[in-house]
């Protein structure tokens, strides 16, 4: 399980309100995996602290991408470019989003999947009571740039963590859209209901070795698993081919290779990693 930046890039610090992610990858799955990950048995699962996607398809995808190359170092310009379009209050809420204890935000799916005979958006709920109380937002005045790392790191060393892993059904395609996902499904109307509980013991969670190895090594993937949790919609289908050519840039780029685990005891605790 690994908490992230998005999108990644080393100048948004802590301070910077962002979108949040959450990474997980379960081992020992059975079942039948699709083609890119079946000799590996595990289910890689990814979160969002947005609700919504702004890369919502294919065709909006090319466009921000578009404009964020061509005007990410100016975000006036960004903004009056995104203030255009007809989606503008989905593609600003990515900067609007609360700075808070990642330990205690709501992480969601954004995108739908395949649940056995249904389709489904998911979502991690913090559950336990201290999680609930940890409501501090960053202050950008007052904090460090890396406070949102410092306080996942007090957290796990003093406390298990529990999260609620919810469902929202899909019950009426024209109300939910899954072919676009830049629409969050009702939650009155078609509310989340709870089907497991995620418990994480207190640990070190800040283990450099392990962290190096995760970045440089291992990648997630939501078609490295089971083909009866099918990514579903045209985000889906874009990461399908993305994941693999930016993770093989990445690593080309770098000199590493990737490591595909068969168990959670080959991530190490220590020692030289062999690139």
């Amino acid at each position: 399980m690994r908490y992230s930046s998005e999108p990644g890039d080393p100048g948004l610090d802590d301070r910077i309100p962002q979108p949040r992610g959450l990474g997980v990858k379960v081992f020992n799955v059975q079942g039948e995996m699709f083609e890119i990950g079946k000799d590996y048995p595990t289910q890689d699962i990814e979160f969002n602290s947005a609700p919504a996607i702004e890369l919502a398809d294919a065709k909006t995808t090319r466009e921000i991408f578009e404009l964020r190359t061509k005007y990410g170092g100016d975000k006036k310009e960004l903004y009056r470019h995104l203030e255009a379009r007809n989606d503008t209050d989905l593609q600003k809420a990515r900067d609007q989003v609360p700075n808070k204890h990642l330990e205690s935000t709501r992480q969601y799916s954004q995108t739908a999947y395949r649940f056995g005979d249904y389709v489904i958006k998911y979502c991690l709920v913090p559950s336990s009571e201290t999680q609930k109380k940890r409501e501090d937002t960053v202050n950008p005045d007052s904090h460090p740039d890396h406070i949102l790392s410092d306080w996942l790191k007090e957290f796990h060393s003093d406390n298990e963590a529990e999260y609620l892993f919810q469902v929202q059904f899909c019950e009426n395609l024209e109300e939910q859209p899954v072919e676009y996902a830049g629409t969050p499904w009702d939650e009155e109307k078609y509310p989340w209901q709870t089907v497991a509980k995620v418990v994480i013991p207190k640990q070190d969670s800040f283990i450099s070795v392990r962290k190096a190895f995760w970045e440089d090594h291992m990648r997630l993937d939501p078609w490295h698993g089971l083909k009866s949790l099918q990514p579903l919609g045209s985000p889906n289908r874009l990461r399908r081919v993305v994941y693999p050519a930016s993770s093989a840039l990445r690593r080309q780029t770098n000199g590493r290779r990737e490591i595909n685990l068969t168990s959670i005891d080959q991530i190490p605790d220590g020692g030289f990693i062999d690139a």
